[in-house]
């Protein structure tokens, strides 16, 4: 019986070091990845903040599209009891599908730009009259560089995104790294820089890249940041390496 081709690729990544610093990306990898170490190392953690709930409302009310960059950050604002009236309005999510119905469940609306990346997102926005952006962790400051071309903008965080020290302190040597983060990515690279530089970087959107770059790493950097499109490239790439 011949063995297919997954067999030798499998082969081929034994003892192939990969570093994940996201979480949420993790199980992908490893699914993808077969023989290979796949270590998932979440280098930021999330914390709530606290959150202005009134003027929340108001910018919401003032405007004509609101940006959830992540649903859980609908879910956050639902919890804190504000009241957004989001029928009438553009409404965009940077987290596909499921950000979609992350919104739809908190706030009965369903998003009309459901894009998988703020980068993505971005390219797709409309004109405006006034613009309100809920970031999630860290600032999409791409997205909201090619909204204020177009508006006035309302930025507010239900989350902030933290270094966590001891996990950066325990992150491997790796022969390659994997960042969908640039807050991530200048975390490590602060902290670890004798990890960063020389190191092959894969980074997930151009933000993430030039982070990368300012510490000394080779960069890779897919067409796509989606998770999907993301293990695919890792996948070709350690092919061609090997």
């Amino acid at each position: 019986m011949g063995l297919d081709n997954n067999f030798y690729i499998e082969a081929a990544l034994i003892c192939v070091k990969i570093v994940v610093t996201s979480g949420w990306a993790g199980e992908a990898f490893r699914k993808a990845l077969r023989g290979a170490e796949v270590y998932v190392v979440p280098v930021l953690r999330l914390t709530p903040v606290e959150v202005d709930v009134k003027a929340v409302e108001e910018a919401v009310a003032q405007s004509d599209l609101v940006v959830f960059v992540s649903g859980r950050a609908a879910y956050r604002l639902k919890e804190l009891g504000a009241k957004l009236e989001l029928t009438g309005k553009v409404v965009a999510t940077a987290e596909g599908a499921k950000g979609a119905v992350m919104v739809k469940n908190a706030y009965g609306v369903e998003p009309q730009l459901v894009y998988d990346t703020s980068e993505d997102l971005a390219k797709a926005l409309p004109g405006c009259r006034r613009g309100v952006v809920f970031h999630h962790g860290e600032r999409a400051a791409e997205l909201v560089e090619v909204l204020e071309v177009k508006c006035p903008v309302a930025e507010f965080y239900t989350y902030r995104a933290v270094p966590d020290e001891e996990t950066i302190k325990s992150i491997p040597p790796a022969d390659v790294y994997v960042f969908f983060s640039a807050l991530a990515a200048e975390a490590v690279g602060e902290r670890r820089p004798e990890l960063i530089k020389g190191a092959l970087a894969v980074a997930a959107g151009p933000a993430v890249e030039r982070a990368l770059l300012r510490y000394g790493a080779v960069v890779r950097r897919p067409p796509r940041g989606r998770i999907g499109d993301v293990v695919e490239y890792v996948k070709r790439l350690l092919e061609e390496l090997r």
